[in-house]
This record gives structure tokens, C-alpha cells and sequence, in this order.
């Protein structure tokens, strides 16, 4: 059983007098669909992991004050899709985990840290979530064990998927803290104690256990937070909430979905969890089979040679009809590894081994360069179009979208009017090529060896980004 520690921490900021929510994580994510893909040597390689979902998906919860706030309620939103095929069950109180007593309350750092198997120097208990015997749901009554963590007054919670089948790459166990200062009914930002509404509160954690099922973040109408960055008022319409993903790495930029009187989850959300849990033919009572339902777009992105493959672009399908309403999109290579490594330096490139080579690169994420640049969209029968664009600087760190880290910028410009239709059970084959890119000296040399250098644009702008928000 191999254990992976996927760390989302969800962050509330301002960009002038806007609040929003921003999730962090402490890994690289594959994003517009999977949180994490199988590798060459950890689940199936080029396969999202996923929960097994024969069985429903069993989670635990304490005993503090918000224990009844976020249990069924809020996982409910992704079962209820009628194309996924998932189930959940509180399996009751937590389990007792070395001196942490059976259904208790998860109070101090050390209860949280024992409860996870995260404890320095030991091996996860069996009854742990490392040790893949529980995935436990914890509720931080006051804030005390973020700051143990030292994590910042902002965050108010993150998941964690613990451990998962090296071999069929099944997600065995995960878990989620929430932070309860955020619910205290206390509103003082001066001390650094912040407050949500009932309906941003389980927005905000709809999202997180998104992750925890095995999602990753998404990235739709992302002018919203281009405007509240760079003007201070977002302009939020109801067809942008209602298209922006609640997988969006921004929380917050619009009315809260429900308050709004919309449906929690945007297109791209019920399509992407359907697509990890797809309901079969025939169809159980009450749910509807995922062909019957869905079409495909796939393709793959190219520079404007028409040969090399461009990773990292975000690709975004829209219905002709309700442009920002109904899309959904991915990050071109969604499948791919953010780092491939080498084999040059191996002491034997033949036979490469971690013990044997400098870098073997990315455990997580497909090493086959035909995936490169590769894209899939699930979408609704209808007509579309696609559109392309660069992932935001900001979404980088614990905010990625896509499997590149830090994002860059898209390599050259897409315009077209061309629509693609989209049949149940179909997939419509239609390739990208960019316009603008630079061009290969010859066959054997990649385009992407003339793109200039680009941390130095980056890091710049993530600056004048933090200036704005703190003003």
C-alpha cells in the first residue's frame, strides 16, 4: 500500500473588496478532471485514481461542536449526480488510533497528527488514514490545530488523500479538516477571525470533497478573477456563476451558488465526476447511464507546425447557446506527467532505477509522449466551441491547474468559429493547432526550445498580484 499526502489547504483573501476563497495544495495536481494519475510504478499508468467504487465509499467523523454541518449533506451534491455512479456512508464515529480514544474529538494537534499517521519518527497505525484504516472528516472547533500546523489564519480546511493500491490505483483512504473559527459567529477581520455564510461554508467544502473523491481543479470564466484583480469588481453575471466549476481554485468571486438560487454543480463538475465514476449500462433505478448521456471532444493541441504536442494549454468547450453557462474544459495533457526526468545521467540508461539515475522524474502521471498535449472533454449532447487559453499565473503550488507547475503561458493564440457537435456515446476527434508559435529549426527539434524563459514573468506578476489583494 503506497501512501500519498495530498494537502488543500483552502485560503479566504480579498483582491480590494472582494472575498474570495483560494485552495492550496502542497503537491502538483492533473486538473480540468483528475486530482492525481496513475504512473509508470503507481496505479495504472495514465489512469486517474480513483475511489473503488463496487462498494460505497465509507468515511468517519468526530465528535466536535460542527460534527453535523458538513457529513452527508455536502458529499450528497456528488452522488446525487444521476450519470455517477458513487455511493458514500458515514461509517459513524472515529476510530481509535493509538491514545486517540474510538469516537472522539479531534481537539489538539497531536489528536490530528495521530489520527492522519503523520506522527515523526513512527509507522502509521493500522487504524490510521496513512495507514489506510479510516478516512476521517475532523472539525478544528476554534482554529487550534491550523495554528499548530501553522498554517495561516485564512485557511479554512483542506483534504488529504492518505493511501491508495499501488497496483490498481484505488484510492483506499483519505480525509479532511475543517476549520470552525470560520463558524464561530465571530466577524473580526482585525484579529484575524473571519466568517462565511451558511452557504459559503458548504460551498467551500463541496469543493473539498470534490478532492477527496479525486478531483482536481478546473478553470472556466476565469475573466471574473481577471476583473476582480485588476479593477476590484469582478462582474459576476449569473451565467458566469452558474458556469464557473465549483472545482474553480477561487472561491468567492460570485454570490454563493445555492444563495443565487443555482445548482451547486457547474456542467463541468457533474461532467468530470461522472466521467470518473460512469454509470454502466443498463442503469441502476434512478440513474442514467453515462453514454446515454455524455459525448466526447478529444484531440490533441499542437503548435502551429501541426506536429509538436503543447502541454499545459487550458481547453474550453462552450455550448453555442449558453456559452457561459454550459462548458466544460481540461488542461491539454491532462494525462501526462508534470516531469518525465531523464535517463541520460543513468549509470545504465537501459536500465533505469531510482538508485541508478539523477532523475526518473514525476512518479504520478502517464511518461508516454503520446499523451502529450492530449485533451478529453465530456459534454452534454449539443453543439460547441472550443476555445484556448493559459492557465492564471496564480493557479500554481497548491492552486494548480493541469500538471505543469509553476503554469505557462500559452504558447501561441486559437481563434475559430468552427462548432463541433457532440453525441451520447461519441467521441468527436478535432485537433488544435496554435497560431503564433515559433517554429522548429527541423524534424528532430521541438518548438517549445525557442519559448523564452519564464519564471522571471511569473514571479513578477504574482507580486503585483499580492500588492493588489492587500490593498
Amino acid at each position: 500500500m503506497t501512501k500519498r499526502r495530498e494537502k488543500l489547504a483552502l485560503r479566504r483573501r480579498s483582491a480590494a473588496a472582494i472575498l474570495s476563497f483560494l485552495l492550496l495544495q502542497a503537491h502538483v495536481v492533473f486538473a480540468g478532471g483528475p486530482l492525481v494519475v496513475g504512473g509508470p510504478a503507481q496505479g495504472i499508468s495514465g489512469v486517474p485514481l480513483v475511489w473503488d467504487n463496487t462498494n460505497p465509499v465509507t468515511y468517519r467523523a468526530d465528535r466536535g461542536p460542527l460534527s453535523q454541518q458538513p457529513n452527508g449533506r455536502l458529499f450528497a451534491y456528488w452522488s446525487a449526480v444521476p450519470t455517477a455512479n458513487l455511493t458514500l456512508t458515514n461509517a459513524g464515529g472515529l476510530l481509535a488510533v493509538g491514545s486517540f480514544p474510538a469516537n472522539g474529538d479531534v481537539k489538539t494537534i497531536t489528536d490530528f497528527l495521530t489520527v492522519a499517521g503523520d506522527i515523526t519518527g513512527q509507522a502509521p497505525d493500522p487504524n490510521s488514514c496513512n495507514g489506510g484504516g479510516q478516512s476521517p472528516i475532523m472539525f478544528d472547533a476554534d482554529g487550534t490545530i491550523f495554528d499548530g500546523l501553522g498554517l495561516p489564519p485564512e485557511v479554512i480546511g483542506f483534504a488529504f488523500q492518505c493511501a491508495f493500491n499501488p497496483t490498481t490505483g484505488k484510492i483506499i483512504s483519505a480525509g479532511a479538516i475543517l476549520n470552525g473559527r470560520f463558524q464561530d459567529g465571530i466577524n473580526n477581520p482585525n484579529a484575524n477571525n473571519f466568517e462565511l455564510t451558511a452557504a459559503e461554508f458548504d460551498q467551500a467544502f463541496t469543493h473539498e470533497f470534490g478532492h477527496f473523491l479525486g478531483l482536481g481543479h478546473s478553470q472556466i470564466n476565469v475573466d471574473v478573477l481577471l476583473n476582480a484583480i485588476n479593477t476590484g469588481v469582478p462582474n459576476c453575471s449569473t451565467d458566469d456563476d452558474a458556469g464557473m466549476p465549483l472545482m474553480f481554485p477561487v472561491l468567492g468571486l460570485c454570490t454563493a451558488k445555492t444563495t443565487a438560487g443555482l445548482p451547486i454543480l457547474a456542467v463541468d463538475d457533474a461532467a468530470w465526476i461522472s466521467k470518473l465514476y460512469p454509470v454502466s449500462s443498463p442503469p441502476p433505478a434512478g440513474k442514467t447511464s453515462f453514454n446515454a448521456a455524455y459525448g466526447t471532444i478529444g484531440g490533441t493541441v499542437f503548435f502551429s507546425d501541426g506536429v509538436t504536442p503543447a502541454q499545459g494549454v487550458n481547453v474550453i468547450a462552450r455550448n453555442v447557446n449558453l456559452p457561459r453557462r454550459n462548458a466544460a474544459s481540461v488542461v491539454s495533457g491532462y494525462l501526462f506527467t508534470g516531469n518525465p526526468g531523464q535517463t541520460v545521467t543513468c549509470v545504465n540508461p537501459a536500465m533505469p532505477t531510482a538508485q541508478t539515475c539523477s532523475d526518473l522524474g514525476d512518479p504520478f502521471g502517464s511518461h508516454d509522449p503520446a499523451l502529450i498535449g492530449h485533451f478529453e472533454i465530456p459534454l452534454p449532447p449539443g453543439t460547441y466551441t472550443l476555445q484556448v487559453e493559459s492557465v492564471f499565473v496564480g493557479f500554481a503550488g497548491g492552486s494548480s491547474v493541469g500538471s505543469l507547475d509553476p503554469p505557462i503561458p500559452a504558447p501561441g493564440t486559437y481563434s475559430s468559429a468552427a462548432t463541433v457537435s457532440v453525441t451520447a456515446g461519441a467521441t468527436t476527434t478535432f485537433n488544435i493547432t496554435l497560431q503564433g508559435t515559433q517554429p522548429r529549426f527541423d524534424a528532430f527539434e521541438s518548438a517549445s526550445l525557442l519559448a523564452p524563459y519564464l519564471q522571471p514573468i511569473w514571479l513578477r506578476r504574482e507580486q503585483i498580484i499580492r500588492k493588489r489583494q492587500t490593498t
